[in-house]
């Protein structure tokens, strides 16, 4: 099947589906491991690899099944090298049964949840052997689940940030005001935000388990955005004033990614 005119929705679903079929035939992808979709804005065919893994091969509404079983086979080295970087940063994020003595982490320290039988609100007992207990009501956590704990992370990380964050945005040496401070969830894959419309700087509340030298970095990182240096996201301005803040602001960086990998973020069994 080689289309001259754009096909309409009939010819551009059986073009896919002969091209699918050939694909799997050729067995140089898994089946099931892929999508193919058309586009009619695209000049070139292009593969796409997601997050999960899987591959998203877009045609053109000329392509020929031949031409894209040639295109996938000569890019399989690339695929396999996009799904083996994927896999090495996927998130593994632990799940936890918040039962009594629950290990957790405040600060880079160690901290057991302790619940207890009566009404009392979410707080950090500190305890002689350093390791302090994350006092908490059975009630609340046998209807809420995580949310409780995850509401002091909330509170106790935004007082934090608020005694923290002021010295560090003076260092920057910028005429602008200090961004608004928020700690929430922002997802699995992010430690935290700038939100230049607003001007509000949010860490994610996961990584006040992480010690202070990588919660230093998630913080000097969104300030820097806070002060709007000129030229892309994470352009050479971007980076060049958060190495002036943080000299060792990449190595900092692959720790932070790691470590966030593996944080807790509020999922329970």
């Amino acid at each position: 099947m080689t289309p001259t005119t754009a096909p309409n929705g009939t010819e551009a679903s059986a073009l896919i589906h002969e091209i699918a079929v050939a694909l799997e035939a050729d067995g140089t992808l898994a089946p099931g491991s892929f999508d193919v979709v058309m586009s009619h804005r695209r000049t070139r065919h292009a593969l796409t690899t997601l997050l999960d893994g899987r591959h998203v091969i877009r045609i053109l509404p000329t392509s020929t099944a031949f031409e894209i079983v040639r295109f996938v086979r000569q890019n399989a080295s690339r695929l396999e090298t996009n799904a083996r970087r994927l896999a090495e940063r996927a998130p593994l994020h632990p799940t936890k049964h918040l039962t009594d003595g629950c290990k957790l982490t405040w600060l880079g320290n160690a901290v057991r949840l302790h619940l207890v039988d009566t009404p009392v609100e979410v707080h950090l007992r500190p305890q002689a052997d350093g390791a302090g207990l994350l006092v908490a009501y059975r009630g609340d956590i046998s209807r809420l689940g995580a949310q409780p704990v995850i509401d002091w992370y909330c509170q106790a990380g935004l007082a934090w940030l608020q005694a923290a964050a002021p010295a560090r945005w003076s260092r920057l040496r910028t005429r602008r005001q200090l961004p608004a401070l928020a700690v929430c969830d922002v997802g699995s894959r992010y430690g935290g935000g700038y939100a230049e419309r607003t001007h509000q700087l949010t860490l994610h509340w996961a990584v006040f388990q992480l010690p202070p030298a990588l919660l230093e970095y998630a913080l000097v990182h969104e300030l820097v955005h806070g002060t709007r240096p000129g030229g892309r996201s994470h352009g050479p301005a971007f980076r060049a004033r958060l190495l002036r803040a943080l000299p060792d602001a990449p190595a900092r960086h692959r720790q932070f990614k790691g470590a966030f990998r593996v944080l807790w973020i509020g999922n329970v069994n």
